[in-house]
Order: C-alpha cells, then sequence, then structure tokens
C-alpha cells in the first residue's frame, strides 16, 4: 500500500517535470553504489552567517534534528516552536494546517524576520511569512535557531520581535529512503517520500529529495486545505569547496478561514466552528472561497576555502509565485468594477452579485555573500546581500450575476518594486579564558517603486528610499563550563509595508520604526541541571499602529506610536533527575505598553471621528505571561529499541486585541496540555522504523489564540441584528471583532520506516 502511494504521489507531482521524476530514479539507481562523505566537511557546506553560535550574547533557541523528528507531524513551523520561551502560536483553521501565525514576545509575524539558509524569507510587501506555501518544510530542517531580540545581522526585512533562521543544508552520509504516513483528527493526512543518495559512485556528488502531500478538512467548518510540496538538493563537496543548489516548491489549495468567528457566536465553553467564508452567496456557501497560490524557491549556495583561515560563501537565489484568492461578493456596485450599470426592463442596476479574483504574481532574487576571516581567537565576518522584488496585484470578475462586460477583466492593476540592499560587519573575539564579545554593524538601503497618491493627491508612480544604520554589540563570561553571563545592546530600524505606501500620501506617509533592544542574563548549572534567566527591554520609537484615523487619501492606516515598550524577563531551566526523566520549562513575564497615544473612533451617525487619549495602555497580542513545562519519562531504553512518553503543558495570560487595554475585547488566559508518545525499533523485519501518537489538548480546553476588532459609536441605530459581529460595550459605543478557536482534542499518528 504504501509503495502504491509512493508511486501515485510522485506521478501527480512530477506531471509537469518529467524530468525531475527521471532525475529521482536515477539518483535512487546510483544510491547502491554510495560512499561516506566526512561528516566534519558536510557540516560546514553552507556557512550561516546570519546565525549566531553558542558563546554569543544574544539569547537564542537551537531545534536540533533529533528535536525536531521527535515533535513533528504535519502541523506548520509555528507550532514546532511552540516551546520557545515568549512564543505563541495560532491557525485560522484552528488545527495547525494551512494559515498559521507566531508571534514573540508579542511581536507579530511581519517583524519576524525568516530566513531559509540565510535566504530571506518574508513577503517583500507585507513583510510576513506564509508558511502554508511551502508545506511540510520542517522535514527538510536540520536545525532551526530562533534568536530573540533584535538579533544578530540578517538579510531581508529588520528583525523587531526575533528572528528564525533554518538551515536545510543537511547532506546525509548514507543513502536512504524514508516514508512517512501521518493520520490525524479533522481529516489530516500526511504522506511524504524522503531519499539520499549519499556519494554517487565514489563521486563527490550526493542528492537528497522529498515530495509530500498533506490535506486536513480544518477545525473550523471548510477550512480545508490541500497542500503539496517538493524538496530537491544536488550537492556537491570536495576539500577545498563545496556547491549545493535546492529547489523548493510549494502549491496550496486552502479554503478562507481568515474573518474569524463572529464574536456574537464565540462563547470559549461551547463549540463553536461556524466559518462566515463563501456565505454571501445566498443559498450555500461558495465551494471555491479558496487561496490557491503556489510558489517556487531555487538557492545556489558556493562555499570555498581561500586559505585555511579564510572563507567565502556566495548564495543565490529566485522564487516565484503566482496565484489568487477567490471571493464570492453580494450585491456589489458595478461601477466599483468599472463595470457600467445594466437596463433590464425598466430598471438601471447598478449592483450585481459576482465572483472575484485577486491576484498575485510576483519575483523575488538577489544573492547573499559572506567573508570569513579567522585570526587567532578573533573571527571576522564581512557580508550583506542585493535583493529586488517584483509584483504584480490585479483583480479580476469570472462571474457575474448581471454581467456587463466580457468576465475576466481586470478592474484593478498595480505594479510594485522593491529593492533591499545591506552589508554588515560582524567581529567575534575570545578576549581571555572568560571574557568574549562580539561587534556588529549593518547598513541597510530600501527602495520602494510603486503606484500611489502624490503630495496632490493624483494617483502617480511613486519611489521611497529609506537608509538605515543597524549597530549591535555585546559581552559574555564565563565561569567553568556550566557558568556564564552576557550582556548585549542592539537597534534595529524596519521599514512601513506595501499598504503603508500605497494607500497614504507624501503627507501621511508614516515614518520607519525604530527598536532600541537591551538584554543581559546569567546561566548556570551542573552535569544533569541548567537554569538561565534573561532580562530584556525593547524599547520603540514610531512603532506603527492601527489608529483609526482616516488619512488624506480616504484610508485607514497605520500611524506611529510614539513611544512604546516590552520590558521583562525569560527563565528557561532543565534538570535530568535519573537517567530516565528529563523535565524542562521556561516562563516568561514582560510589561508590554504604549506609553501615550490617540485613538480615533468613527461616529456612524455624522461620519465624523472623536478622539481618545490612551495612556499606559497593553501592547496588542502580548500577554504578560507564556509558561510551558515538559516532562519526558523513558519507558523502555535498550539498544533496539526505545518507548518515551511526554506530558507537556503551555499557559498563556490574557491579551488585547487593539491598543486600548479594552477588556471587553480581550482574549481570556487559556492554558492546554499534549501527551505525546515516541516509540522507535532499530530493525523490524531489517528496517528502523519510528512511531509518533500525540493527543493534543489532551484536556478539551476551549480558547482563541488570535482575534481581531473594530470600535465606533451608533447613536439611533443598534446594528446587532443585522451583524453577528456586532457587540454593545455601553451606551453608543459598540465592536464588531472576530475570534479564531483553536482546537479541542486531537490526535496525530505517525508512522516512518526507513529503508
Amino acid at each position: 500500500m504504501g509503495g502504491c502511494f509512493t508511486h501515485s504521489l510522485l506521478i501527480m507531482t512530477f506531471n509537469s517535470h518529467p524530468f525531475l521524476l527521471f532525475s529521482f530514479f536515477l539518483s535512487v539507481s546510483l544510491s547502491s553504489n554510495a560512499q561516506q562523505l566526512d561528516s566534519v566537511t558536510l557540516n560546514a557546506v553552507v556557512i550561516q552567517a546570519t546565525r549566531t553560535a553558542a558563546e554569543s550574547p544574544v539569547p537564542h533557541n537551537n531545534l536540533t534534528e533529533k528535536e525536531i523528528a521527535q515533535s513533528y507531524h504535519a502541523q506548520d513551523i509555528p507550532f514546532l516552536l511552540s516551546g520557545i520561551p515568549s512564543a505563541v502560536e495560532t491557525s485560522d483553521a484552528g488545527a495547525g494546517v494551512g494559515y498559521t501565525g507566531l508571534r514573540i514576545r508579542g511581536s507579530d509575524p511581519t517583524r519576524i524576520n525568516i530566513t531559509l539558509n540565510g535566504v530571506p524569507l518574508n513577503d517583500s510587501e507585507s513583510q510576513g511569512v506564509f508558511w502554508v506555501n511551502l508545506p511540510d518544510l520542517a522535514a527538510s530542517a536540520s536545525e532551526i535557531q530562533v534568536q530573540r531580540g533584535v538579533g544578530s545581522s540578517t538579510n531581508g526585512a529588520g528583525s523587531f520581535g526575533a528572528t528564525v533562521n533554518l538551515d536545510l543544508s543537511r547532506i546525509s552520509n548514507q543513502a536512504f529512503t524514508t516514508l512517512t504516513n501521518t493520520v490525524g483528527s479533522f481529516g489530516l493526512r500526511k504522506h511524504s517520500v524522503q531519499f539520499g543518495t549519499g556519494s554517487l559512485a565514489g563521486s563527490n556528488f550526493s542528492f537528497t529529495g522529498r515530495v509530500s502531500n498533506i490535506v486536513s478538512d480544518g477545525y473550523i467548518d471548510r477550512a480545508s486545505a490541500d497542500l503539496k510540496s517538493l524538496h530537491l538538493t544536488g550537492n556537491y563537496v570536495d576539500d577545498r569547496q563545496s556547491i549545493q543548489a535546492h529547489l523548493l516548491y510549494g502549491r496550496e489549495v486552502t479554503y478562507q478561514a481568515w474573518y474569524g468567528l463572529p464574536a456574537q457566536l464565540y462563547d470559549e465553553s461551547v463549540k463553536n466552528t461556524f466559518n462566515p467564508a463563501g456565505t454571501e452567496r445566498r443559498d450555500q456557501p461558495h465551494p471555491n472561497e479558496v487561496d490557491n497560490y503556489q510558489q517556487r524557491h531555487h538557492l545556489l549556495h558556493y562555499k570555498r576555502t581561500l586559505r585555511p583561515n579564510l572563507l567565502l560563501q556566495l548564495n543565490g537565489h529566485y522564487t516565484r509565485g503566482f496565484g489568487y484568492f477567490e471571493q464570492y461578493k453580494a450585491q456589489q456596485s458595478l461601477q466599483d468594477y468599472q463595470m457600467p450599470d445594466r437596463l433590464v426592463g425598466d430598471s438601471l442596476l447598478s449592483t450585481s452579485d459576482l465572483i472575484r479574483r485577486r491576484w498575485l504574481d510576483n519575483h523575488f532574487y538577489g544573492a547573499t555573500w559572506a567573508l570569513v576571516g579567522q585570526a587567532g581567537s578573533s573571527t571576522l565576518t564581512f557580508g550583506g546581500a542585493a535583493n529586488q522584488y517584483l509584483g504584480n496585484h490585479f483583480g479580476e470578475v469570472i462571474w457575474a450575476e448581471q454581467a456587463t462586460q466580457p468576465l475576466g477583466h481586470r478592474y484593478y492593476q498595480n505594479d510594485a518594486k522593491k529593492n533591499d540592499f545591506n552589508v554588515f560587519i560582524k567581529s567575534e573575539t575570545r578576549l581571555n579564558d572568560h571574557w568574549s564579545g562580539m561587534l556588529d554593524l549593518q547598513y541597510r538601503q530600501v527602495q520602494y517603486t510603486f503606484e500611489g497618491f502624490d503630495a496632490d493627491l493624483r494617483f502617480l508612480p511613486q519611489t521611497a528610499e529609506l537608509h538605515f544604520f543597524n549597530p549591535k554589540a555585546g559581552l559574555r563570561y564565563r565561569q567553568g563550563p556550566h557558568k556564564s553571563a552576557w550582556l548585549f545592546g542592539g537597534m534595529a530600524q524596519r521599514e512601513p509595508n506595501r499598504d503603508d505606501f500605497t494607500q497614504s500620501s507624501p503627507n501621511s506617509r508614516p515614518k520607519a520604526e525604530q527598536l532600541y533592544n537591551l538584554e543581559t542574563g546569567y546561566q548556570t548549572g551542573g552535569e544533569q541541571w541548567t537554569l538561565s534567566a534573561n532580562f530584556f527591554g525593547m524599547y520603540y520609537l514610531n512603532q506603527l499602529a492601527l489608529d483609526g484615523r482616516i488619512n488624506d487619501v480616504g484610508a485607514y492606516i497605520r500611524t506611529n506610536v510614539p513611544k512604546s515598550y516590552r520590558a521583562g524577563l525569560e527563565v528557561e531551566g532543565k534538570i535530568q533527575p535519573h537517567s530516565r526523566w528529563n523535565l524542562q520549562a521556561n516562563l516568561a513575564l514582560s510589561q508590554n505598553r504604549i506609553v501615550e497615544w490617540t485613538a480615533y473612533q468613527d461616529d456612524w451617525s455624522t461620519g465624523l471621528q472623536r478622539a481618545i487619549v490612551y495612556r499606559n495602555t497593553d501592547l496588542a497580542f502580548s500577554p504578560n505571561i507564556i509558561g510551558r513545562a515538559a516532562a519526558s519519562f523513558q519507558m523502555i531504553d535498550r539498544t533496539e529499541h526505545q518507548l518515551q512518553m511526554s506530558l507537556i503543558g503551555k499557559y498563556v495570560g490574557a491579551q488585547f486585541l487593539d491598543n486600548t487595554s479594552n477588556t471587553s475585547t480581550q482574549l481570556p488566559a487559556f492554558g492546554f496540555m499534549d501527551v505525546r508518545v515516541n516509540y522507535d525499533l532499530q530493525a523490524w523485519k531489517g528496517l528502523p522504523i519510528s512511531l509518533i501518537a500525540s493527543v493534543n489538548n489532551v484536556l478539551d480546553a476551549r480558547f482563541a489564540s488570535n482575534g481581531w476588532v473594530y470600535r465606533f459609536d451608533s447613536p439611533g441605530y443598534d446594528p446587532r441584528p443585522d451583524d453577528p459581529y456586532t457587540r454593545r460595550e455601553s451606551g453608543d459605543t459598540y465592536h464588531q471583532a472576530g475570534y479564531f478557536p483553536q482546537a479541542g482534542r486531537n490526535y496525530l499518528l505517525t508512522l516512518s520506516i526507513k529503508f
């Protein structure tokens, strides 16, 4: 059965690329002559210039390949990183498959820098990361490093909360084939095949690959996902140089679930999976209210040893993205879609039900580099990147009840270009037996070219250019093998996103954000335990936030909050009281505040706005406490097989949906508990197998981890009977809110067989 599936999956994935299918079978057939490669050399195939070392004063966590394999089934990267201090994961569909998000220290996904082998993954325009575009990516990762705070210099959008670097440069020194199958709640199924050739016929060449298919019905109604992915890698390694090429392909068709559950229907004590997407259609939900997008990433890495103490790394990349999301919209103004009113009998119809598709057609390409030299106890890295993004946005009407033009015409089009250039120099020095230090200086230039409003409110091609200097420095003191202390300070600056530019004029355009970050901490421990505490302060100037104001071009747009901050303590501990027991926990306590800002609240009766001044309010989506604990017990620990059980609990404090500290739109604190069993059998009929069984949210807790809100005044009209998203706060003040409930008790079962 597994072999039949593997064959059909390969044909399905490669049907448009037959030469890739041929390459796969060629590499497998040659793998029987595989020779072992030098593992020391393999670990340095790609120099991770943006990665921080163990001695660095930058607070960070590393997830090893073994740790990933122990907990990973099919859910996206944010759920795999659930154990990182200060992290909160969320899923639109409620079950971790489809659109997912991650916040670290309250910083949203647009403020978390993500790289693949040092190559930027964040979308150049929104600055967010859409993990759904690269399904099963964790299966290709040999390590994931998370740096909290501004971190070390990186490529791509500025890091304002954390940096996540995925290392995909793993090369197996032995030939293998692994079949992985996952089943779970809500119709979840994952089928994957991975292979590696080892060294081909004693040469310096090797290949690895992975083909995956993930499907899920979603916890939320109709929040289905059909995800396909491919990862092929070719490697050449000799004693002086290495070349590695990657092709990553992802295709997702995901039924939309990004509206959230209407506020009137949300009750944390009651299961409610209603999804409003597609329900503007009268008779039944629109069956194709989906996001349909595909993305191809091409990465090329070249490393050369110029001298024994001098290494050069060159990386090229090209990403092609193309797709749309489709919506059924009721009673739309025909003029808004550049269609004239239609005369039907004696009536002139100006509205119509219609189906629209909003397209994104983009290209992202560039190069990154690093020159690494070592002299004595000092390492000096000179690196940088030059990237360009080309984005074409357009919309089409593919059906209209009252069609007045040939269908498929474009009712809007907006092209954009973004150039991103940076250079950095980083010095890491061991000063003596106890002290080490780092100095990291980066210059970054960003240039936008887009269609937007000029100072006279004419819609014309526009250009904006920004220059940033981001210095960072730190010290670390080490006393013996288990005790150390560190001090780190840095600055980061981040440009506004595309919408901030296209929906404003030069008179209302927001400024770039600035972050000043201070980290200091202490770690102690022994042979069987470690304990660390890290104090952090993150002080923002001009942090961007929605304040409800309508700017000079009639758009609700983010504006600069003058002063805000995050300050807190992160504690991590591990202990092994017995050879079979392993306990670990982390706790984050923080205050996340805006010193003073003004919000503008719409008055529906007058069309005007009311200004409200807030002082010392909480930043949105920033819980004051996040804690996680895990206990693992090795039930069987023998050479031929191991059985381990883990109990994992997490608690997330209350958080607000906006920056007003209004308790009527507060996400209550929540906690959940997971149980996981790992069974590894070294030889079953000569084949090693691995089994992971998980019951997530075993106590069936009801909670929402994300949401949105819009607050307004409406004297004389109560909109609640007409709109399930609306609730009354007091008097004539109402709000609209949506919530994203997460799945109750659910299970996952993964079986891997390695040949």
